[in-house]
């Protein structure tokens, strides 16, 4: 995003080419992050982390609908932002550019007051007075809405210059490390309570921004085969092996999967919007949807070539785990609330449905002991004979799912076997 010392009277823009490298964590499971809930790592410098780190809070937190006037947005086009608030709150909107920096569009200079009420909220506002419009850089940029139920400092402790007395003399603050880290936190903290309880709701909404004429598609303008680092990226295991032949017991439909288990899986994949090779050298796309199991090869289908949007990578990603549900339903035979079944969907769309069929943790939650869960699934944490960070996060996460709003059993049974399982080979 970029900053401008002065509105004016018409227009500020709010996309461009202001480089701000500092850096923060990411959770894919490739990455070497940790939980940004369980440690304070040390700034980083590392690409993308801005918007990493955005996009999966807004998604871990979760609860709001953010809708842009445009998907597709030319340079010069003005950028509208509605997000429709469930409560009562402190609304803070947060873009990121292809060129990392995050930008905090509300509140801002002409706007410091963003106390809001349930209803909808349309930005810029009457007061802001001004249009957002559109500049370079081209390339994919997201929108994140969050509401916080205490009011954040990311607009006074965001960067930019300055006056004697600390006042911003810039239109819009760029969003600093520490106040991204706070929202981090919070993140984390409401994705594992109800979400009732939960101090801060986000939202996301993803564009693509494009030169005022010509092509305006992703495959043609998101090129840099480093936007969107893909060797690490592991296969879905449910993806790797012909679907299991599991019955669900009579009268059962296929049950959804609650949102925060869909958010879970999306965090824990990552979006991208064009065809890559995974770790497995699998022609993938959108959140690890697998196209085929060889390499991308230009043979793949046209629409697929020009690239996917979030909605249409999330609409894959929900048609992918109904194997994950089929098995969850199929061989647990226990009541399970949402949060542990999102949480098992979660868990066997990663490491497969045989591999939860041969489990310890199946064979604990089927006996109704759900005190064993959190240390049976702590072991699956290698792949490829490797250890993972990235499983590591979303392993716990899976359990705060679990047992979502309620304590933690803290240690393992003294006689439950501990060590690590490697995904791709299970027990």
């Amino acid at each position: 995003m970029k900053n401008t010392n002065r509105c004016g009277l018409g227009a500020c823009a709010i996309i461009g080419s202001l480089v701000w490298a500092i850096g923060t964590v990411s959770a894919q499971e490739g990455s070497a992050q940790q939980d940004p809930a369980a440690s304070e790592p040390a700034p980083v410098v590392a690409s993308k982390s801005f918007r990493l780190a955005v996009e999966n809070s807004a998604t871990l937190a979760g609860g709001l609908s953010v809708q842009l006037n445009k998907s597709f947005l030319r340079e010069g086009d003005a950028l509208v932002v509605t997000v429709d608030v469930p409560r009562d709150g402190y609304l803070y909107l947060v873009s990121v550019g292809p060129d990392d920096v995050a930008t905090v569009l509300f509140p801002n200079q002409s706007q410091r007051d963003n106390e809001v009420s349930v209803g909808q909220v349309t930005i810029p506002t009457e007061q802001m007075k001004f249009d957002l419009k559109v500049t370079k850089p081209h390339g994919a940029t997201v929108v994140a809405a969050f509401l916080s139920k205490e009011a954040l400092d990311v607009y006074e402790s965001g960067g930019g210059e300055r006056d004697a007395q600390g006042a911003m003399q810039e239109a819009f603050a760029r969003l600093s490390v520490g106040s991204l880290r706070q929202i981090e936190k919070l993140a984390a903290k409401s994705f594992r309570v109800e979400r009732q309880a939960a101090p801060l709701l986000g939202g996301l909404a993803h564009a693509l921004v494009c030169a005022p004429s010509g092509p305006c598609d992703i495959a043609r303008v998101v090129t840099a085969a480093g936007d969107f680092p893909s060797e690490a990226r592991l296969t879905p295991g449910i993806l790797l092996e012909p679907p299991l032949d599991v019955s669900l017991p009579k009268g059962v439909r296929l049950r959804p999967v609650p949102d925060k288990g869909i958010a879970l899986a999306k965090v824990s994949e990552g979006f991208v919007p064009r065809l890559y090779n995974d770790g497995s050298r699998f022609c993938s796309i959108g959140y690890g949807h697998v196209v085929k199991k060889a390499p991308c090869d230009t043979n793949e289908p046209v629409a697929l070539r020009r690239g996917v949007s979030e909605l249409q990578g999330a609409v894959l990603l929900v048609e992918d785990m109904r194997r994950a549900q089929r098995a969850v339903l199929g061989l647990v035979k226990t009541d399970l609330t949402d949060g542990q079944y999102a949480a098992l969907c979660d868990f066997t769309y990663n490491v497969g449905a045989r591999k939860l069929q041969n489990s310890t943790l199946l064979k604990a939650i089927n006996a109704g002991e759900h005190e064993r869960v959190p240390a049976q699934l702590r072991r699956w944490t290698l792949a490829d004979g490797k250890d993972y960070r990235g499983l590591k996060t979303r392993r716990e996460r899976e359990i705060g799912l679990y047992f979502e709003g309620q304590p933690i059993p803290k240690a393992p049974p003294g006689d439950d076997e501990i060590t690590p399982i490697d995904i791709r080979v299970g027990e």
